[in-house]
């Protein structure tokens, strides 16, 4: 498995993001859409995807996390 590298930042609100994350059951999920929100207590990502669905993204979870330039 390659190195996981999280480039997304609480700070980067307001842009387009992606993110590949592992699911507690072990499966992996994927967001992509606009960092809405950053839930400091639960070390939590919330990403507003384009079909207006919130998306909730752990921290600790992610393999892969960028903004999107654009």
């Amino acid at each position: 498995m390659p190195p996981r590298q999280n480039l997304v930042r609480p700070e980067d609100l307001g842009r387009r993001v992606s993110f590949q994350y592992e699911l507690p059951n072990g499966f992996v999920g994927e967001a992509v859409g606009t960092l809405e929100a950053w839930d400091d207590a639960a070390n939590t990502y919330l990403v507003r995807s384009k079909q207006g669905d919130l998306l909730r993204v752990p921290a600790l979870g992610v393999r892969f996390g960028k903004v999107i330039p654009g």
